[in-house]
């Protein structure tokens, strides 16, 4: 009790320290203006899949190069031109470029394929199919 006292003042509010470090750090927070991923490999391929809900296929730009996937999202806002009254509570979509890239070598590009289904997006990258050598150099 004598904690909660002390952090507390007359106004009931936050320190000025603590207000300035909540909002540094309050880009960071937010959970959800971040391409959710899980990847998986095998010998033959990497798997990405994104969760990216309420977003048209036609918002997402995808690209690799030089051993990188490279996703873009444009994801808009939600206006509801109906609330005549201006009675919504609470509106936390917003709109912006949301963006990851991916370390994926060795993929063959021409044979990538995505495909969005009940707002996951699931691409398949199928491995080169390089000879792959030790590195090892013989000496004569």
């Amino acid at each position: 009790m004598a904690n909660e006292m002390m952090n507390r003042n007359d106004f009931g509010m936050l320190d000025p320290f603590e207000r300035m470090a909540q909002r540094f750090w309050a880009p960071f927070n937010d959970g959800e203006q971040v391409l959710k991923t899980d990847i998986s490999e095998t010998d033959d391929q990497y798997q990405v899949k994104v969760d990216i809900p309420g977003i048209d296929k036609q918002d997402v730009k995808l690209a690799y190069r030089d051993n990188r996937l490279s996703i873009k999202v444009q994801k808009h806002s939600f206006v509801d031109h109906s609330d005549q009254k201006q009675d919504i509570v609470m509106n936390e979509r917003r709109e912006g470029l949301l963006q990851r890239d991916y370390m994926l070598p060795d993929v063959d590009p021409e044979k990538i394929k995505a495909v969005q289904t009940d707002g996951v997006l699931t691409i398949t990258l199928p491995k080169s199919k390089q000879v792959t050598d030790s590195g090892k150099i013989a000496i004569d």
